[in-house]
């Protein structure tokens, strides 16, 4: 009982490591089924055309969010420095005056 639960308990890890090779499983079937090398290209074509925009999607879209999240912290420091600049203004603007009625 025990050595079935171990055979079975391994094919169902080393089974996520056969996925790579399916790739090959759908254009292999359209050549079996149509008789066409052509179509079985195209088929193994597309698929990987749509797998890599996918990745190139999530690429795109995880750029987007740091580039985001890298102007909405800068929009953070120049307010933050906006009005620290503003508070020296009137500072100085005051000793000038204080001075110049000395």
């Amino acid at each position: 009982m025990f050595k079935k639960l171990i055979i079975l308990s391994s094919m169902l890890i080393l089974t996520n490591c056969a996925a790579p090779g399916a790739v090959f499983l759908g254009p292999s079937i359209t050549a079996a089924r149509t008789g066409s090398a052509y179509q079985a290209g195209l088929s193994y074509g597309s698929t990987h055309m749509i797998k890599k925009t996918k990745e190139s999607y999530e690429k795109i879209k995880k750029t987007k969010k740091i580039v985001h999240q890298q102007i909405v912290q800068f929009n953070k420091k120049v307010k933050f420095d906006n009005i620290v600049l503003n508070n020296q203004k009137e500072l100085f603007f005051k000793a000038v005056k204080n001075n110049f009625k000395k």
